[in-house]
């Protein structure tokens, strides 16, 4: 029983953290001078955000404010911030690549977004106003890291101390579909959470999801700024196609990492 507490203990104070940052920021807003701060460059605000949490969640396992961490593991080993081989990175990387073609695509759906016109409205709401380059640098680096920081390397490994590996992995998908802004976001982070999981599980190391993740929101970015393939996805088909492409890339790709690091086995941690 003392396992299903502490993994639940922890897994509410992981929540309350984030939650409470993005609460009291949200206050500091009605103070005028980080208001006009923040109206001016949107993105900083979520640059405080994950600034803070980072360092709160540092602090909990600093002052061993963690529910069972007998072993006195530091933020960065429970995490697993285990360094990747070369050939892993590069994996990572074009795992990111084909998940950025195929969110690029999935947009490009006339029928989907139909159905969902959440989506197109939620990106064009992120991109907003502000600097770019510091868009893509806090949606596309910064909160993606943060995200796998708190449902992989904290959530995740919460939960599989206490339950089956599966259950961990589609629980920790659960919590990551319901922060989720819409339910456009929700239905395709179904799929995403449960390939960055299991990327973490293969890897053993929370930089392949980070990477992944990073690569793919980047270059999304990126590439919906630069309206990349408005000329060669104008129909249904070539859009439906250009995201199947990228999806068979990410599981395809996946799988091959999977089976070139089966005898791999990470060790240093920074």
């Amino acid at each position: 029983m003392n396992k299903y507490f502490a993994a639940a203990a922890n897994v509410i104070l992981y929540f309350v953290v984030f939650y409470f940052t993005m609460f009291a920021f949200g206050r500091l807003l009605a103070i005028e001078a980080y208001g006009k701060l923040i109206e001016a460059n949107p993105s900083l605000h979520l640059v405080f955000i994950f600034g803070v949490t980072m360092l709160l969640y540092w602090l909990l396992f600093k002052l061993n404010l963690v529910v069972g961490n007998t072993e006195r593991q530091s933020f960065v080993q429970a995490v697993k911030f285990v360094k990747l081989p070369p050939k892993m990175v590069v994996f990572s990387l074009l795992i990111g690549l084909a998940g950025a073609l195929a969110s690029l695509g999935l947009l490009e759906i006339v029928s989907l977004k139909e159905v969902f016109p959440d989506l197109e409205a939620n990106v064009d709401s992120m991109m907003g106003s502000g600097n770019f380059l510091l868009i893509v640098a806090t949606l596309g680096i910064l909160f993606p890291a943060l995200e796998e920081v708190i449902f992989r390397g904290l959530i995740f490994n919460e939960l599989k101390k206490a339950m089956p590996m599966w259950i961990a992995v589609v629980l920790q998908m659960i919590g990551y579909v319901a922060v989720q802004p819409s339910a456009g976001f929700m239905l395709i982070s179904v799929v995403t959470g449960t390939v960055y999981c299991l990327i973490y599980m293969i890897a053993r190391s929370l930089w392949a999801p980070i990477i992944v993740q990073m690569t793919a929101m980047s270059l999304f970015f990126i590439g919906y700024k630069l309206d990349v393939g408005k000329g060669w996805m104008n129909s249904d088909p070539a859009a439906i196609a250009i995201t199947l492409v990228g999806v068979a890339g990410m599981i395809a790709l996946t799988i091959w990492l999977n089976r070139r690091n089966r005898d791999v086995q990470p060790t240093m941690t920074f």
